[in-house]
Formats: structure tokens, C-alpha cells, sequence
């Protein structure tokens, strides 16, 4: 039965639909996507096939692949999610966003396949994706896993590539509280004798417990693949690989990458096991010149802003490094002023408490929308957090102002900083939406 919506309504229509078609917002497994997508031959490609699972890093690690790959002259297809401001954020042609036009056409043709199949929000723009990508005749196709990895809406396609970034606590409600027990479950993206990237420092053992089950080929950092930071830039090195001299691969003096090291670093190894022809000139364009919206994104000085979309406590700990990396670079003493929204579902006092030792005062906000955490309950998470960190709440109180909308936490924090000072947005996607809303009027 074709469904009730007109072929032709717009974008905006669209998505209004598609948050009505199902009755929850996250439904674990592939069955009905699966359907659908043999239904529509949507999951196999005249391309190589990368997917990009773990707790943080995904969407950094998918930017660099997409930078490297393009460089060396490749069609490039990448998945991205969630968007901060245009739903178009979420499929990247050749680095472009497609028309609104394109994807209404191509939300079209799921809906006239999907029978009486319901999916939820994240399977159907899935599958609208992959039809996109069929249509733009690419080389490379890169999937960023949503929530887990083992049963979300990208695992339908089999990776020739795939990649696990970091392994931490987050989704607790989905994926529980058990590093092991998460790390199993991203590892389910791995294919039998292709190759599995693990970029996670000290991983738990199911990530090769789960490649040795499958037959995947996995190869890990500080085992296959090393990189070393020196003052001046980066080396990345393996064994795996050798040169035409019969010596390993090694890529010595690479410029610091504006996105996090440790991705850089797998985004290398999974591009080296692609076994497509890359030149070392595009691993270093690439690495150097890669970027993402709302990772460390520099809005203006004087005073410096940045907006971050760190929301979790191994993102937070990665920030707290590069705010004092700020700190430590500025001529003269300076503050480091926080604007925080956050989701309710979110650890906020071991986020904050990883910030604690460098931000110097804060203004909290509710988000908009249902899963915002109140704004009480974000001071209370930055109560627990300063005592966690041995603070007193007499300091506390002297250093965190509430606010009732982030727009208005982002103009007093503005007009707190003096010029040299540096205002860090961050606490999830939607802070650093509703600033970026704020800032363009």
C-alpha cells in the first residue's frame, strides 16, 4: 500500500513525517530496515565500503577519511549524524550537501518500497542515504554508526573497512554500563575476512575476542599500526605495510591535525587498508586541512568562542586537553568561560568534573526540547562534579551563574570575558545549535 504523503512535498515536509510514521524514536535491530533494504537492492555498491562505530571520534574520523580520499581524487559519499542545522548535513557528496530537492526525491522512492514496513526516523533517512549514494555513482562510501554498532540501521551493509574509534560509557540506557560489554557491540560492524581498525586506546579484549568469532582481520593502534606527537608534528608507522625498498610504511613530519590526533591516526590505517591507491600527499593534505562544524569550531576572538559538541566524559576529558592547550599558548593570563546545555540522559557530573580543573566560571541553560536536562540538574551535576575534584561548594557558587535560555547564557558570557579570554559552548549537538541559531539571528 503506497503510504499518504504527496511525492511532492518539500524537505521540511518530509521530515515532519518521518517523525511520525513510528512509534518510538530508537527501535534496536535490522529486521524491518533489512526488509526494506533487500526489498530495494539498497545494500550493495559499486564501491568500497568504510563504517565508523564508537562512543566518540566517529564523525572526526569520517571527515578525515572523506579529506584524504578526496584529495587523492576519489567520489566520495559520506553519512553523518546528528545535523546541527540543515538535515542536508547528514549526506556529504564530493563534500557537498545535495539539494532539498534530491533527498525529498529519494525519501519518495523509500516510502513507495516500504510497504506497511514502519521505520523509525534514523532507518528511514538511512536508507535514503544508501539510495543517494547509488545514484552518485562513487568510489568510496563512508557510513557513521548512529548507536552502537552490532544492530544499528548502517550495519545492513557490510563493510569492507571497519573502524571502532573509542570505546567509553554513553547511551547507558541502550548499551549499559559495561566497557566490555559496549565494545562487543560496536565491534559488530566486523566482516568476516575484511579488515577491523581499532583505534582505542587500551581496548577491551572483546574487540579482538569478536574479530578472532568473525574472521575479521583486525588491526589495532600500538600493536599494527604506532603514531608518535613530537614538538613540531606527527609520525604515523606499520609493519603491516612496506614500501617499495621492502621497508615499513612510515609517514614522518605530518602537520597536527585540527581534529584529534588519535583519529587521524586511524582514519591513516583504515584508508592504508582499503587497498585503494592513496598518495602520501593526500594523507598529508588531508590530515592537515579536515574539519568538522562543532569540534573546537572558532567562531571569533577577542573574545576567542569555540563551540564544541563534547557531551559525554571521554569527549569532555579530550576538550579539557585542548582548553588548556589555549590557556597554556596565550601570552597573558586568562579565563576560560563555559556555556552548558546538556540532555537529561547524559553523565553530567563526570562530564563537568573532567572540566572542572580548567574552566574558570560557568553559565548553564536548558536545551530545548524534551530530553534537555533542567537547568537544576545540570547545577547539580556541577556540584557533584567540583567535589569530585576535592572543590568547595563556596567556590562554586561564586563561579556558576543560571540562565533560562543558552542564548542568554552565550550573551552573558560574552559580556563577562574580557578581550583575551576564551568562551567554550559545548555539552551536546543541540548547545551548539541553539548558539549558531543565536549568533545568525
Amino acid at each position: 500500500m503506497l503510504n499518504n504523503i504527496n511525492k511532492s512535498q518539500s524537505l521540511a515536509d518530509w521530515l515532519c513525517y518521518l517523525e511520525s510514521i513510528h512509534p518510538v524514536n530508537i527501535e534496536m535491530g535490522l529486521g524491518r530496515i533489512g526488509r526494506v533494504a533487500d526489498d530495494l537492492a539498497l545494500t550493495t555498491f559499486d564501491a568500497k565500503v568504510i563504517t565508523v562505530a564508537g562512543t566518540n571520534g566517529k564523525g572526526s574520523t569520517c571527515a578525515l577519511l572523506e579529506r584524504i580520499l578526496l584529495d587523492a581524487g576519489y567520489n566520495v559519499g559520506v553519512t553523518s549524524s546528528p545535523h546541527i542545522q540543515d538535515y542536508r548535513e547528514r549526506v556529504r557528496v564530493n563534500g557537498n550537501m545535495l539539494t532539498a530537492q534530491a533527498h525529498a526525491d529519494s525519501f519518495a522512492f523509500i516510502e513507495a518500497g516500504r510497504g506497511d514496513t514502519t521505520l523509525t526516523y534514523f532507518e528511514f533517512t538511512t536508507l535514503s542515504a544508501l539510495k543517494l549514494f547509488q545514484d552518485a555513482a562513487l568510489d568510496v562510501v563512508i557510513l557513521e554508526v548512529g548507536l552502537g554498532g552490532r544492530l544499528d540501521a548502517s550495519n545492513i551493509v557490510s563493510a569492507d573497512v571497519a573502524v571502532v574509534t573509542t570505546i567509553d560509557i554513553d547511551h547507558a540506557d541502550w548499551l549499559g554500563t559495561d566497557k566490555s560489554v559496549i565494545a562487543r557491540e560496536k565491534s559488530g560492524i566486523f566482516r568476516a575476512n575484511k579488515k577491523a581498525i581499532c583505534g582505542v586506546i587500551n581496548p577491551p579484549t572483546t574487540i579482538a575476542e569478536y574479530a578472532d568469532e568473525v574472521g575479521a582481520e583486525l588491526v589495532a593502534v600500538n600493536r599494527d599500526y604506532h603514531y608518535i606527537q613530537n614538538s613540531e608534528g606527527w609520525d604515523w608507522f606499520t609493519d603491516l605495510t612496506k614500501k617499495n625498498d621492502d621497508t615499513p610504511l612510515r609517514f614522518s613530519d605530518l602537520a597536527l591535525p585540527q581534529l584529534p590526533l588519535q583519529n587521524a591516526a586511524t582514519a591513516i590505517a583504515a584508508v592504508q587498508a582499503l587497498g585503494l591507491a592513496i598518495p602520501e600527499s593526500a594523507i598529508r593534505s588531508g590530515v592537515a586541512n579536515a574539519t568538522l562544524p562543532g569540534r573546537m569550531q572558532r567562531l571569533g576572538s577577542s573574545p576567542q568562542q569555540f563551540l564544541d559538541v563534547a557531551h559525554n566524559p571521554e569527549s569532555a576529558r579530550y576538550l579539557a586537553t585542548q582548553l588548556t592547550r589555549l590557556k597554556q599558548q596565550a601570552h597573558s593570563p586568562v579565563k576560560v568561560i563555559a556555556v552548558v546545555g546538556m540532555l537529561k540522559d547524559k553523565d553530567i557530573a563526570a562530564s563537568l568534573a573532567a572540566l572542572t580543573g580548567v574552566i574558570d566560571s560557568w553559565h548553564l541553560a536548558a536545551l530545548q526540547g524534551e530530553r534537555a536536562a533542567p537547568c537544576q540538574q545540570i547545577e547539580l551535576g556541577l556540584v557533584d562534579a567540583m567535589l569530585l575534584n576535592g572543590k568547595s561548594h563556596d567556590s562554586l557558587s561564586q563561579q556558576a551563574m543560571s540562565h533560562d535560555t543558552i542564548a542568554q547564557a552565550w550573551q552573558s558570557a560574552n559580556q563577562s570575558a574580557d578581550c583575551n579570554d576564551i568562551i567554550i559552548g559545548f555539552g551536546s549537538f543541540f548547545t551548539v545549535a541553539e548558539i549558531i541559531q543565536h549568533i545568525s539571528g
